[in-house]
């Protein structure tokens, strides 16, 4: 039996290079240089960095070059043939949204990538005993959710002073759903749609790779996220195609991958030398301006050495308080199709449990499904609480554990084990330490602002990526339009020289 697992990577040591503050460079005043003669290095080769690097290079800043300390590019999309689908451990959904600057759009100028509207699914909710919940009422907890989602009652809330007390999105879905089961519902049903009401909660957990308990309630109140009206696409041979559309106008010395950063010299007295971006390997490259498109997780851990000089306070604040999630991917492969046992997507609910699972890892699952246009693949989908946990789990014990659920859920003994395993590692790896960012209790949509803001007269540092923007905070939109809004400044930047 074989399993696989994300793509490892190599656990690099960012303990900085004492010889770096020595080296000098020649002073220029980069805003009299011409566009094809700016060094222009962006930190990061994930959608933030490419889109804005090719954004660059198509204006004419020839002289971008891409660091990326891993030995692939694409960052947090990673797509991997497993058995007969392709499976996302990252991003996986793009909205449809054809307007300017989406990844939608980028998508549709791909002549002959196959793309797919997300199919609705066949959900059935069974309980632990294996019995069915009749569909109507799960249809019917499914618009309420959704209301609770879009806020529609928010605005009156906030005037009446009611949000105040609600500090947290886990507060705010449990205290609105309470009132909605107990004045909708009776009897047996009241434990089932509360239940059902939990799946769905932990569903939008899933996303994020958190627990709703550390979510800002503007996370929903001033962001487009979770359950909306939205509709999604996928790529059925894998996201990561949309990687060589933004790769193709970088040469090869433009995209340096497997150069990890150790320091960040964004600004440096003219007397000194001039900015630069220094490797672990000891390369160092000298900068005009410098991206910083390094994940959120990242900048929590090593910033305050990173960067030389530090970043001033309120920008660390913001890093600090800004929430990251590290989502949990479970993909299952079996030997034969498994059509004959798995016809329609499993919800667990827990309905008699009476709480003697409470502390265990498999109560977190939200969704057993077969992969879409797939025979032999299964997702699990995994919400609510202990990713950190759940992630570190021997695959033996991941493997064991559901299949044991699947058998109890479908009452059928014979369903087999399967024949491999690929899972998603995002808290572990040292170059991403986590998935997703979120609107933590403690901060607020400022913090994003803040976090956007770059440094220097010169714009010397500038700073993307899906935590820097609220218009697709967390999202790959938000990524690509965050790398072409700091290339963009940096044109803007020289145009205004040329002006002037």
């Amino acid at each position: 039996m074989r399993y696989i697992r994300c793509a490892s990577r190599k656990l690099y040591n960012t303990k900085l290079l004492s010889h770096i503050s020595k080296n000098s460079y020649p002073i220029n005043n980069n805003g009299n240089k011409p566009k094809n003669e700016v060094d222009v290095v962006v930190v990061g080769a994930g959608l933030a960095g490419l889109s804005a690097a090719n954004h660059l290079i198509e204006n004419g800043f020839q002289q971008t070059i891409v660091l990326e300390a891993t030995e692939r590019c694409g960052g947090r999309i990673i797509s991997k043939q497993f058995g007969d689908a392709y499976c996302e451990l990252g991003a996986k959904w793009v909205p449809i949204n054809a307007s300017k600057d989406t990844v939608y759009n980028m998508i549709q100028n791909m002549r002959g990538l196959q793309k797919k509207v997300i199919p609705a699914k066949d959900r059935m909710f069974v309980n632990l005993y294996g019995e069915k919940v009749d569909k109507k009422l799960p249809e019917l907890i499914d618009i309420l959710y959704k209301r609770l989602c879009t806020h529609i009652q928010f605005e009156e809330k906030y005037k009446t002073g009611e949000i105040e007390d609600l500090d947290s999105v886990h507060t705010y879905f449990k205290a609105e759903t309470s009132k909605l089961v107990h004045s909708i519902f009776k009897g047996h049903d009241q434990e089932t749609a509360n239940e059902i009401f939990n799946s769905l909660i932990k569903e939008f957990g899933s996303l994020l790779g958190c627990s709703l308990e550390y979510l800002n309630i503007e996370h929903i109140t001033k962001l487009r996220s979770g359950a909306s009206n939205e509709n999604f696409i996928y790529i059925p041979t894998g996201l990561d195609n949309i990687l060589s559309l933004l790769t193709k106008n970088l040469a090869k010395k433009q995209l340096r991958i497997g150069k990890p950063v150790a320091q960040i010299n964004w600004y440096i007295p003219t007397k000194v030398g001039e900015k630069s971006v220094a490797c672990v390997d000891g390369d160092v490259y000298p900068a005009d301006h410098i991206i910083c498109t390094v994940p959120l997780g990242v900048l929590k851990i090593f910033s305050e050495n990173m960067f030389r000089p530090a970043l001033p306070p309120n920008k660390m604040n913001s890093i600090n308080k800004l929430g990251y999630g590290s989502p949990v991917k479970i993909y299952l492969e079996y030997e034969k199709n498994i059509e004959s046992w798995l016809c329609s997507s499993l919800r667990p609910i827990w309905t008699g449990d009476n709480g003697k699972s409470e502390l265990a890892w498999t109560k977190q699952i939200v969704e057993i499904a077969k992969m879409p246009k797939s025979n032999r693949v299964v997702e699990v989908v995994i919400g609510g609480a202990f990713y950190d946990k759940i992630e570190k789990l021997p695959d033996l014990e991941v493997l064991v554990e559901i299949t044991k659920l699947m058998r109890n859920l479908l009452k059928n003994s014979n369903i087999p084990y399967p024949t491999s395993m690929l899972r998603s590692n995002w808290g572990s790896l040292a170059c991403y330490l986590g998935g997703r960012p979120y609107f933590s209790t403690g901060s607020t949509i400022n913090d994003v602002f803040t976090l956007a803001e770059p440094l220097g007269a010169m714009k010397s540092l500038l700073f993307a990526g899906d935590a820097t923007i609220v218009e697709g905070f967390g999202t790959v939109d938000g990524a690509h339009k965050s790398g072409i809004r700091e290339a963009q400044r940096i044109i803007d930047h020289y145009n205004s020289q040329l002006m002037g």
